[in-house]
């Protein structure tokens, strides 16, 4: 086996696992986002439905205190009535006791309506302050589970950047000027494979007789359209380093 090109794809396949546990790792502030989002979203209407609950009752005591003013009334104007003096100021006082009392009626009604919607809302918020506390929870345990995961994901990367160092060091001065540079391009991938005669990263085909060059592992080959390094995967010292590889 050509060790240069094993050493290129080494650096290749470093790279590709160090992309992908970097996107992992960037996955996190924004998964983290979106659960806080989801847990503002629930603390939103329990707030909501508090704040509701809070005015039913305020609308409650207001209406007590009204009717408490309308008995008051009452009293007074019943005591003014053995002071009257003509039948007619009695009859006076009599209606204004009874639109006094028709009054309460209207507001004991209005006070027995918003007790019913108190009741209701406080049988939704006990349920909805469960169902925070649950979601609290679990965002707090999402978060420490992501920050985790990141920080292994830090000790990851730390292993496969000093791995790569070490191939870097293997690699003659030109070819690894040339994979740099490959490296740099959109994608960051500077080494193909080539599986039935076709490049997996370009996606054309390379020459026939080529790919049964490539598949001696003899010599190192660049794609003849996206000139990237070319290897056949199907050597078993490939596949063992893949094996080697998902142990980091």
């Amino acid at each position: 086996m050509l060790e240069q090109l094993r050493y290129l794809v080494q650096l290749q396949k470093l790279q590709n696992r160090k992309t992908h546990l970097l996107r992992s790792r960037d996955e996190a502030p924004r998964k983290i986002a979106e659960i806080e989002k989801e847990y503002q979203q629930v603390e939103a209407e329990y707030l909501l439905k508090k704040a509701e609950l809070d005015h039913a009752r305020k609308m409650h005591r207001n209406l007590e205190q009204e009717v408490g003013d309308l008995e008051s009334r009452i009293r007074r104007s019943k005591q003014r009535m053995s002071e009257v003096k003509t039948n007619k100021e009695y009859q006076a006082m009599l209606k204004e006791i009874e639109e006094l009392k028709k009054e309460i009626n209207r507001k004991e009604d209005q006070m027995l309506e918003i007790m019913e919607n108190i009741d209701a809302f406080s049988g939704e918020i006990k349920s909805q302050e469960k169902h925070v506390e649950a979601c609290k929870r679990k965002v707090e345990a999402d978060k420490e589970e992501l920050t985790a995961h990141s920080a292994q994901v830090d000790e990851q990367l730390a292993q496969i950047e000093a791995l790569q160092e070490k191939v870097r060091e293997k690699l003659e001065a030109g070819i690894l000027r040339r994979c740099d540079s490959l490296l740099q391009r959109p994608g960051g991938i500077a080494v193909a494979a080539v599986e039935a005669g076709v490049c997996q990263v370009c996606h054309l085909n390379i020459p026939p007789q080529k790919f049964i060059e490539l598949q001696r592992d003899e010599t190192i080959f660049n794609c003849p359209h996206c000139h990237r390094f070319m290897y056949w995967p199907g050597h078993e010292d490939y596949l063992v380093f893949d094996e080697e590889l998902e142990e980091v």
